[in-house]
């Protein structure tokens, strides 16, 4: 059983990677913290409560409202053509009698740190806001941490919002730098893999198909939410039915690393310069400026297995 905690920006992708969590039996989710992003981190943090619920997954899962802006203050709109005006493709779930903690997000995270001794996985779907907040306060951190998984970043593969970064990490650059530089064990699970990674209509006809009565409104829930993404899509990639698997292959990830190939990189992120900013920084020289431990960089992965991994646990 891996024990994890979601920080979430909780869009469309970012509530089936929620959902899966919390149904898959190897993943005990100890909490999700939420950012600004996809939505506001307020509804972020209404989405989630939701989604807990829709997902009747039999435990309490705390949630806290986290960072409403970068670590500089500034305040993004959140893109309502590619998410909706809610942020989950316009679904509107049940409203859930659970209320979100009224706590800091950064001190959640350091409590489920120390109280889980090692064992806490951070899975990151969103800004690194919250965890670099947590990092200021608390820079032991990351020995405190087993992993952190962080959907975001891109290498190879051109950016989603300028030519050389993607949306995560550009949202708060210099939050991002912060994480990239702490000595976490970390794996990125960036548009490197997640564009090579499909949810397709055909996909979603399976899962309805052979879903439990259990899972029946979450997977009823997934293929409505996904008729924003696939337009989105459809109109941004020329893409027909289908759409790209973001922050549920990072979840993936999280319980199962061998579904991907890494690549070890001294690593950082550009803040500063308006033109690259949240492009990464590698420094591969032998006496590298970049002094502090690499991160794993995800360079592929078993696609097709880690969507059959995604829907199988609502069979």
């Amino acid at each position: 059983m891996r024990r994890i905690l979601i920080d979430a920006d909780t869009g469309i992708d970012d509530s089936i990677a929620i959902l899966y969590a919390l149904t898959s039996p190897n993943l005990r989710v100890e909490g999700i913290t939420t950012c600004f992003g996809n939505s506001s981190a307020a509804q972020s943090t209404d989405n989630c409560l939701r989604l807990i619920r829709l997902s009747n997954c039999g435990y309490e899962v705390p949630v806290v409202t986290g960072a409403e802006h970068t670590l500089d203050g500034a305040i993004e709109t959140a893109p309502v053509h590619i998410h909706g005006e809610n942020g989950i493709g316009n679904v509107i779930l049940p409203e859930s009698s659970q209320k979100p903690l009224d706590m800091d997000a950064a001190d959640f995270i350091i409590r489920k740190a120390e109280e889980l001794d090692g064992e806490l996985i951070i899975v990151t779907t969103g800004r690194l806001t919250n965890l670099a907040e947590a990092l200021q306060k608390d820079p032991a951190l990351p020995k405190k941490v087993k992993r952190v998984v962080t959907m975001g970043g891109c290498m190879e593969a051109p950016g989603n919002v300028t030519p050389v970064a993607e949306a995560n990490i550009y949202g708060d650059a210099r939050a991002a730098d912060i994480v990239f530089r702490a000595g976490f064990h970390m794996i990125l699970v960036g548009l490197d893999v997640t564009a090579k990674t499909f949810i397709t209509e055909k996909d979603l006809d399976g899962a309805e198909r052979y879903c439990s009565e259990k899972s029946r409104g979450a997977v009823a829930y997934i293929r409505e939410a996904l008729k924003l993404y696939f337009e989105f899509h459809r109109l941004t990639q020329g893409m027909v039915h289908r759409s790209f698997v973001h922050d549920p292959l990072a979840l993936l990830i999280a319980e199962d690393a061998s579904l991907g190939e890494y690549k070890m990189l001294r690593a950082g992120v550009e803040y500063q310069a308006p033109a690259f900013r949240g492009m990464i920084l590698t420094d591969n020289r032998f006496q590298s400026e970049l002094d502090h431990d690499e991160i794993a960089v995800c360079v592929r992965v078993d696609s097709d297995k880690a969507i059959r991994r995604l829907f199988s646990v609502f069979h």
